[in-house]
């Protein structure tokens, strides 16, 4: 079990590093893309579409490790 959770784990750091890379080259802060997909904020003239798919991929598998994570709570941590 605890070899699963350093799974899901680490796959969690590594699309949260992923996700820091593609904001550094997008220059944007995190707080600006979730602004920006909650259509909060225009899309800034220098972010291309592909760089905001790019960042949508990544948080989109960041979403399921962190689902899986807590998939993992629920069945075994619920007393």
């Amino acid at each position: 079990m605890f070899e699963k959770i350093d799974l899901i784990l680490r796959g969690i750091e590594a699309s949260r590093e992923e996700i820091e890379i593609l904001l550094n080259m997008a220059k944007i802060s995190f707080v600006d893309y979730i602004m920006i997909k909650r259509g909060s904020m225009d899309m800034p003239e220098h972010l291309g579409v592909w760089n905001l798919q790019q960042i949508d991929t990544e948080v989109a598998k960041l979403k399921e490790h962190i689902e899986a994570l807590n998939k993992i709570k629920k069945e075994v941590l619920n007393w």
